[in-house]
């Protein structure tokens, strides 16, 4: 069993700043919360788990960035909108086209590069 780590950003270099990412088998995910410079340690649902060998399709959730926020007059969040900042083929298992091997004694590291919507 293996931790992972490394960045996940756009094509363009700049890093996605929230969310998560997935490591899904098809009967277990395994995930790592998304940093604002676009680093992330993927592991089980607790951090101190590990991923098992095996391969693994990579999809990203919970990337909605907030946007038009409006404040009433005591400075209180009264309503605000999200937009997706990943492509859509990135937001689902069943449409992704990144996928990672882990292995016992390999790569522990990965670089993920996306589109923007």
């Amino acid at each position: 069993m293996t931790k992972i780590s490394g960045t996940v950003k756009f094509s363009d270099g700049t890093p996605i700043t929230s969310g998560r990412i997935v490591f899904d088998d098809g009967k277990h995910s395994y995930f790592g919360t998304i940093q604002k410079d676009g680093a992330c340690v993927t592991g089980g649902v607790k951090p101190v788990e590990s991923i098992p060998d095996g391969v693994y399709k990579i999809w990203l959730a919970s990337t909605e960035k907030t946007v038009d926020e409006v404040f009433n007059d005591k400075n209180e969040l009264v309503s605000y909108n999200t937009v997706e900042q990943v492509a859509e083929k990135f937001r689902y298992v069943d449409k992704t086209d990144l996928v990672f091997e882990v292995k016992r004694g390999g790569t522990t590291t990965y670089d993920v590069v996306i589109e923007k919507p």
